[in-house]
């Protein structure tokens, strides 16, 4: 899966880090895994209103807090009854 200059590597991040996926370039030759790479949470809901959409985007960010190192951070929130997509890079 494709995410602008970023794919998502095979492997889930470990449990309790606070994220779901690491996202690292194409190449990687030479380099060190995940070095320099971003920090991807994926969350998703059947129907939310917008204030609820806000509450799970803050549960989502305090969540990544959890293990806040030097990678950045995307958290996606999908909402499935509206068919929206909400990004936030952190």
């Amino acid at each position: 899966m494709i995410y602008g200059d970023y794919i998502v590597i095979k492997e889930r991040s470990r449990k309790g880090t606070g994220f779901d996926y690491w996202l690292g370039s194409e190449d990687e030759a030479g380099e060190l895994p995940f070095q320099n790479k971003v920090r991807l949470e994926v969350s998703g809901l059947r129907k939310a209103d917008d204030s609820r959409v806000r509450a799970r985007i803050k549960q989502k960010i305090e969540q990544t807090n959890r293990n806040d190192s030097k990678f950045p951070a995307y958290i996606i929130i999908v909402e499935f009854s509206r068919s929206l997509s909400f990004i936030v890079e952190k």
